[in-house]
């Protein structure tokens, strides 16, 4: 017969996790189990207790304590349900707390604890309160241990307000005592939350209270949120403020500020704190060196970061594979990719295992030097057979450097496998393979598979898949397939943007359809797309190209007055016609003196 115990089915429906993994049935296998007499000395058992490593054990484990009789005592019940929570298995540990109070088990505060931290683990809140109404019931007083969680329950879920609500319940009520934990709890919930300010004043009103003052842990919370949300100026005054308050700087501290000041490229205050660090004889960690490293690497220091490793192993503070990825990404940044491929290949005589990051930052270093996309192939082989998974945009990746290297087949071959191992291609997957068909002169199987993409169900249309198809056709110079892409656009609810507006612009200027282009760019204005910089330019080129000087110099004042500039291609098509013997319009010059006024200062006048 079954015992009451298992009439969880509601419970069972809100803990996917567990439902799911199919441990829920290994449960209920082991404990639908008939009771039997004593079969474990209450010595064995403590020592199994003390030996779980996993879920298998500790449900053989309680099938075993539930069927001795009687009871072991509730004390090593706590420690099982301690363990799996230990363990993160919060649904396992939730399910074994009902049987045990079923089973007629008298449970006890703690035992109710374990069970509320349980629920909050498991994002399941309303559960946790469900067991504090036992607590109530049965004449037990909650403590802060348990209000803290279910403070920090109701924020991990994101209920700030109901959080906040609580808190002010427990101050209103005397609920429960006010400790430091208490306080930190609602600060960091709400720094979490971006509601930094409130914590702020929170802190404040700590600091204003004779009982319950901030300690280190407190000013971590809001000066590592202050540091995170551009607050540096304010994180400053806060770190100053509680040292004349006596309270002392930890290497958390130092951290948070420096990692701010490096992403400000603020040197030399990463020096000033790293010497008060020095003076206040806090010894910098694997964290601290990391960030100097890292932060030194994005802004192409990869020099100096190598020096900062060499202090760091001075010092015995042991590099990981995140400060090595970051110096292999310095090296990849400066085109030294044979110099990250050393980084690479020396960390596991370091004992260190390249990660999935290592492994993709290699790769996309090989895909940018596109006579090495073997190479980029091999190392991606190589991850697979270690047992990583490449996501998505590593497949983008590589699916980039092979179109771009002119390997369409084995870049399609690629996209086969990417939806073959259960990854669902997004927007770049698309471009990237609506771009590389196109480059490679297969116009119209990007053509095909946009209209595939149009008959798939909850898939986006964006319409930058339209302008990469239509750049492919005026680039092969069927300009007819292109305008009758762009002319049913509306039809499928979409708008041109500024980029595909320009795509045809360029392209009717490059197939020599001037006055289509100028159409163009009155019909963008009338629909209140505004031209880019991209779009003056390649309007300009067109012009000059075609010898139409004037409107070529009319839509340079146009871009000037909006602030843009001719790029490198038009202001080569300008030099060039500048210096032609035949024609060297006045115009064109006159443009080139507005850039530089001072470089044809002295120049004879030139006849157009």
């Amino acid at each position: 017969m079954e015992r009451k115990g298992f009439k969880l089915g509601k419970f069972l429906i809100s803990s996917p996790n567990f439902y799911q993994s199919g441990n829920f049935h290994f449960a209920f296998r082991y404990l639908r189990t008939k009771s039997t007499a004593n079969c474990n000395s209450p010595e064995k058992m403590k020592l199994e207790l003390g030996n779980i490593n996993g879920l298998d054990e500790a449900m053989n484990l309680y099938k075993n304590m539930s069927r001795t009789r009687p009871f072991p005592r509730i004390q090593q019940f706590n420690q099982l349900l301690s363990r799996l929570v230990n363990l993160k298995e919060y649904s396992a540990s939730i399910l074994l707390f009902n049987d045990i109070c079923n089973l007629g088990i008298s449970v006890t505060e703690y035992t109710m604890s374990i069970a509320i931290n349980s629920y909050c683990l498991s994002n399941r809140i309303d559960y946790g309160f469900s067991v504090l109404a036992m607590f109530i019931k049965r004449g037990c007083v909650p403590d802060s241990v348990t209000f803290n969680t279910l403070l920090k329950g109701l924020f991990r879920e994101n209920r700030v307000s109901e959080a906040q609500e609580l808190f002010r319940k427990i101050v209103r009520e005397g609920l429960c005592e006010l400790t430091v934990v208490t306080y930190g709890t609602v600060i960091d919930g709400l720094c979490k939350s971006g509601n930094t300010a409130v914590a702020i004043e929170l802190l404040g009103v700590m600091e204003k209270g004779s009982c319950c003052k901030p300690n280190i842990n407190v000013y971590n919370m809001v000066i590592d949120s202050l540091c995170k949300n551009r607050g540096m100026e304010s994180a400053l005054n806060l770190f100053c403020e509680m040292k004349e308050k006596g309270v002392a700087p930890n290497v958390f501290t130092y951290n948070s500020l420096l990692c701010a000041v490096c992403n400000l490229s603020e040197w030399e205050q990463v020096k000033m704190l790293v010497k008060e660090m020095a003076d206040y004889k806090i010894y910098q960690d694997k964290v601290t060196f990391t960030t100097i490293i890292n932060a030194l690497c994005k802004e192409g220091l990869v020099d100096e970061a190598e020096d900062v490793l060499r202090i760091m192993l001075q010092k015995n503070v042991a590099p990981d594979v995140v400060c090595y990825s970051a110096l292999m990404d310095g090296y990849c940044r400066q085109g030294r990719v044979d110099e990250a491929r050393n980084v690479f290949d020396k960390m596991p005589s370091k004992n260190i295992a390249p990660n999935i990051v290592s492994f993709s930052i290699l790769i996309n270093a090989y895909c940018k030097q596109m006579k090495r996309i073997d190479e980029a192939l091999h190392l991606f082989r190589d991850m697979q057979r270690k047992g990583f998974e490449p996501d998505v945009a590593l497949y983008n990746t590589l699916l980039h450097g092979l179109f771009h290297g002119g390997r369409y087949s084995c870049a399609m071959k690629l996209f086969d496998e990417l939806q073959t191992v259960g990854l669902k291609p997004n927007f770049y997957t698309y471009c990237n393979l609506l771009d590389g068909l196109c480059m490679n002169g297969q116009t119209e199987r990007a053509l095909l598979l946009l209209e595939q993409l149009e008959q798939k169900k909850n898939e986006y249309l964006h319409i930058a898949y339209y302008s990469i198809v239509m750049d492919g056709f005026l680039k092969a110079k069927q300009v007819d397939k292109a305008r009758v892409i762009f002319s049913n656009l509306p039809c499928k609810g979409l708008e041109p943007d500024v980029k595909t507006y320009t795509i045809m612009i360029n392209g009717c200027c490059q197939n020599g359809l001037l006055l289509e282009a100028k159409d163009l760019l009155v019909k963008m204005e009338e629909a209140r797309v505004l031209p880019n910089e991209v779009t003056y330019n390649a309007i300009i080129r067109g012009n000059l190209l075609s010898g139409e000087y004037d409107d070529a110099a009319k839509f340079f004042e146009e871009m000037s007055d909006r602030g843009f500039s001719p790029d490198p291609s038009t202001f080569r098509v300008m030099l060039d016609l500048v210096g032609t013997k035949e024609q060297n319009p006045t115009v064109v010059l006159k443009m080139i003196q507005k850039l530089a006024p001072n470089t044809f200062k002295n120049q004879p006048k030139l006849r157009g």
